[in-house]
This record gives C-alpha cells, structure tokens and sequence, in this order.
C-alpha cells in the first residue's frame, strides 16, 4: 500500500562527470531561440537519470496506469528521482526530473461530501497562493488543482504518480484535467503496490546510469591524457575532444583569443561562448565551484569549461575549453563530460605552458639586450634555440612602442605564429629597455611595417642594418625613427617637443621620488608647506619677495624655508642645474 506519510526531498542524480561542476542561475535566460542551462540542468530541461516515465510505466510488476499522457515526448524524459510526498505546498520542495508520488491524504474529496472537506479545501488553496475563500466549492477546487500541477510543472517535475483506493478510490477528475492541460503526465499506483518498489528501480537505474558514465568519464579522461603528452599537448588535447565529441572544440585564452580550434569556420562562436562563461565566472565570486556553462543554439549543443591555473594559491582563471556538437539524443551528457576532462587536463599543462612562455621570453629579451649592447654575435649561436627561424643580412630593426597590452597582444600573436602576423616567420623578436624589438631580414621588412601601420595602439620605427655586429648602433636610430614618425603623424618635429617628451617618465618618477624622500620624513604640515614653497619659487623663477606675496607669509620665512630645503636635498639652488632638477622632480611629481 502507497505510504501516506511525508518524505523528504532526496537529491538529484549524480554527476554526469567525474569533474565537478556548477553553472550559472537557469534565470539567465538568453533571447529567444537561446537559452544557458545549467550543470544541473534547467527547470525543464530532461534530467541525467538512467530511466525515462516511459521505461517506468512499462515496468510489469509495477501495475502502473498512465491515465494523463501529458505533452508530446513528456512520458520519455528521463527521471532523477521519485519523491513521495503529501504536503500541500510540495513544487517548493520539488526538483527537475523528479517524480511526484501522493495518495492526497490532505486533497479534499472531490465531492466534498466528507465532514472536513471545507477546511482542507481552504488550506489547499492557502497553500497555492489562492485566496482562501470562494463561492462554489467545486469551481475552488478545480481551480486549485489546475495551480497546483501548474506549479508542479513549472517546478520541472515530470509526472504526477496518484496513489488510489488510500483515500481517494480514483484519481480525482479535476487532477486530471489539471494535468492535461499542464501536460504533465499523471499515472495511477494501485492499492497493492507501495511507494519504495518505484523509488528502488529508479535509484537501481540511476546507479546503473552513474557507473556507465563513470566508466565512459574514465576512457575519456585516458583518451585526453593520451592526447596530451604528446609533442603539441593544447592542438592534441583540442583535437581528441573535437574527435570524441563528433563537433568542434576550441582553447580560448582569458582575453578572448581563440588559442586554438579544431575547425576555424566556428572562431566566433567559440569566442562568444567563452565570454559568457568568463563573465558568469567574474559575477560568482562567491561562487568559486562555478565552471561550466552548458546550452543550446541553433539546433546544437555547447559546452564551456574553465581552465584555471592548477598551480596558483586562487586558481586564476587563464582560458576556457569551449566545445559544441549537434544536437542528439543523450549527447549533451558525452559534450559535458568530455568538455570538463579537457578543461581539467588543460589546467595542467596550461600553466606549464605558460612558465615555459615566461622564461622563453626572459631569454629572448637578454638575447636582444646583447645585441643592443654589442654582444650580438657570441649570442648568435643560442638564438637558434630561442626562434624559428634566423634571418640573414642585410638585416631590418624595427622597435615597437605602445600600450603595454596592445605590445603584449603583438608579442604574443608573434610567438603563436609570427608568419600571420608580419608575413614572416624568419626573424627575431624581443623585449628591451621597455620595447618590443623585431628583426628581420630587407626583403620580409616592407610586408611586416605595413602590417604594423594597420594595428591600433602601437608605434614603431625601424632602421636598416647591414650585419650583426653592427646592430648596436642602430638600435637608437631605430628608437629616433619612432619618436620621428609620431612627430610627422602629428606635424610637428624635434624642436616641437617638451621636455617632458624628452625624459622617460618611468624614471623620471623613480627620481623625484628618491630626490624629494627627506621631505616627506617630515610631519605631514611641514612637508606641505616646503612643497608649496617649492613650487611658488620655481613659478617666479626663485624671487623670494614674489613668492612670499603668493604664500602671504613674511619674505624671512621664505628664506628660511629655502635654507631648509637645500640642507635636507642636498642642493644648491643658486645653481641653475640644481634648479633644473628640483623642476623636473616637481614637474613629475604632480602627474
């Protein structure tokens, strides 16, 4: 006999990975013909379970009676756990995929002939969020039951299983309506059968379901493992999963470069989709599980994974694993699961990767800063090891300026393939005094500067050089031919400039900083009151009497303020040189 006693909720079926995961809110719906679901899945969408309704109610010793079939394709939707229950308000305990198993032991009879059929009816309702009174009974009651599957529905449960002949000799009739008009299915259990043979197939069917996905999870994760010892572990890691997924897939770094993808045709899309993770990740901060983003576009799966750094404290997020198939029966699981064991194997071998890359690029600005210091040729011999390929005389400079993340985006498209980027994959490429510094040979030159004149936020001039040896001399004619060519673009030319423009700010700051430190050992008021000094003085080209006028003080405390100064800097601002600098230490000071 169907037990009439409340039961928990029990959780959803196991993970359809070995990788943990969470997703965003199922409320972040996108526009239409989109929508993002989530690791556990939408309040509609069919659940990961090892069982569909269909399979459950063929079930013979069950003796189950379908007597609502519910919307097209609803009875195959896949089960993640029976529920039996017989609260009232039970769609706020409810889970997607869950059966609802009830006797109605709080409904009131359909007819309301029973002596406490009133005051069930209004507790009912008041359950729902109706209004407790009414006028016909019958009308409250239908109305009731048609709130109640509708909440059951939108709760994502996926059938309603009456207990009959416990209180209610059958399935009342407004139940039924209700659930045909929800399109949720609703099947009858008879008298004989309790409610735990259907909870036991179910969970058997999910632990059947459970142990396949994990042995399937285990030959993917060997199969991408494989992949990635290989000789270009993030292509090879790519590769597989495109090739066990029957789709494409793709390796997005945290910038929203595709880093690579098995099939080019598909770049944007992948870079959309790792966007979108990437700012559902930026939002859950609270959230640092949240890693996957799962949904459907256009008739075709997608599946985006995190790559965080494995070795750092926080677990910094340095890409995103996107993959996409078509949509088929069950393949969301494999896209999934295959999707995250790439992510997990790429936060591996990622940030080795990326050590690799930093200590490449120490290497290669050492290697540029000797030839710029005219020990090129004794590092001649290494620079095989530290690029491609190494052009031959005569020889093109060229030095970049910019801003530092369009400069690091050129470095690093140039380290990804230096061929696409400049029309040569023969030449040399570093960092030095705070530039980016290309060499290459005069034939591949006029390609590459015209590639650089098409990219926003950088500069860059170049020089002719005739042999290795002589390149230590024309790395300021190259830095000259910059500082000329943002001259022209301006028209303007060197008698133009500022001194500002003259003085490296970097260092210029440094300097004002380490010539101006005693005075800020002094209380706060005093190192204020010498600054203004300074500066009033330096405006009235060192007249006391003009700048004791600006600073309303008597000229003798300007004196003395003026002696105070040069004993703690170590000046002497009778000095025209000693003035220039106490300028520039103030002039930056104020940027």
């Amino acid at each position: 006999m169907p037990s009439a006693s409340t039961v928990p909720s029990a959780s959803t079926a196991p993970s359809a990975s070995t990788v943990p995961s969470a997703s965003p809110s199922s409320s972040a719906s996108s526009s239409a013909g989109f929508a993002l679901r989530s690791a556990s899945f939408d309040r509609h969408d069919d659940a990961p379970g090892g069982i569909t309704l269909r399979q459950l109610l063929a079930e013979p010793s069950l003796k189950l009676r379908l007597v609502c079939p519910g919307a097209d394709g609803a009875i195959d939707r896949h089960i993640s756990w029976v529920h039996p229950a017989e609260i009232l308000d039970i769609a706020m305990w409810s889970e997607p995929g869950e059966v609802l198993l009830t006797t109605g032991a709080n409904f009131p009879t359909e007819s309301m002939t029973a002596e406490d059929d009133h005051a069930l009816l209004v507790n009912a309702r008041k359950a729902v969020g109706l209004p407790a009174r009414f006028a016909s009974a019958s009308s409250a009651y239908r109305q009731w039951c048609d709130t109640y599957v509708e909440q059951l529905a939108q709760a994502g449960v996926v059938a309603i299983g009456f207990g009959v002949a416990v209180k209610h000799p059958t399935t009342p009739m407004a139940l039924i309506d209700a659930a045909n008009h929800a399109g949720l299915p609703l099947f009858e259990v008879p008298l004989e059968i309790p409610f735990s043979p259907i909870s036991k197939i179910v969970s058997r069917a999910l632990t059947d379901r459970h142990d396949d996905v994990m042995r399937q999870s285990s030959l993917l994760q060997r199969q991408v493992l494989k992949a990635a010892a290989g000789g270009d572990s993030v292509h090879d890691v790519i590769a597989i999963t495109a090739k066990l997924i029957s789709g494409w897939a793709a390796y997005v770094d945290a910038s929203g470069t595709v880093i690579d993808i098995s099939n080019r045709t598909f770049g944007k899309q992948a870079q959309d989709w790792a966007m979108k993770l990437a700012a559902k990740a930026a939002e859950a901060q609270s959230n640092p599980g949240m890693t996957t983003l799962f949904g459907s576009e256009s008739d075709r799966d997608y599946c985006a994974s995190v790559v965080r750094d494995a070795n750092g404290s926080h677990g910094r997020l340095v890409g995103i694993v996107v993959a996409s198939a078509a949509q088929a029966d069950r393949i969301d699981m494999l896209l999934r699961s295959v999707t995250m064991v790439a992510a997990d194997v790429m936060s591996v071998i990622v940030p080795q990767l990326k050590l690799s890359e930093r200590h490449m690029r120490r290497l290669r600005s050492a290697c540029i800063g000797a030839f710029a210091q005219g020990n090129g040729t004794a590092m001649l011999p290494m620079a095989d090891e530290l690029w491609a390929e190494i052009p031959q005389p005569p020889l093109r400079l060229i030095c970049v300026d910019g801003e530092s993340v369009a400069v690091d985006r050129l470095y690093a498209a140039l380290n990804s393939s230096a061929e696409s980027v400049v029309g040569t994959g023969r030449l040399l490429f570093g960092e030095y005094d705070h530039r980016l510094w290309m060499v290459m040979g005069e034939d591949c030159a006029q390609t590459a500067e015209g590639a650089l004149l098409t990219m926003e936020d950088v500069d860059f001039g170049a020089c002719d050089c005739s042999s290795w040896q002589s390149m230590e001399y024309r790395f300021p004619e190259a830095v000259q031919d910059l500082h000329l060519r943002r001259l022209n673009d301006a028209d303007r030319s060197f008698s133009d400039m500022s001194v500002h423009e003259l003085i490296r700010p970097d260092l210029a700051v440094v300097y004002s900083r380490e010539l101006l430190r005693p005075l800020y050992r002094l209380p706060k008021q005093e190192t204020e009151a010498l600054l203004a000094t300074i500066r009033e003085l330096l405006a009235t080209s060192f007249n006391v009497g003009a700048t004791a006028k600006r600073l309303d003080v008597h000229r003798h405390t300007v004196e003395n303020r003026l002696n105070k100064i040069e004993r703690l800097l170590g000046l002497d601002l009778g000095q025209e040189a000693s003035r220039v600098r106490l300028w520039i230490a103030c002039s930056f000071l104020r940027q």
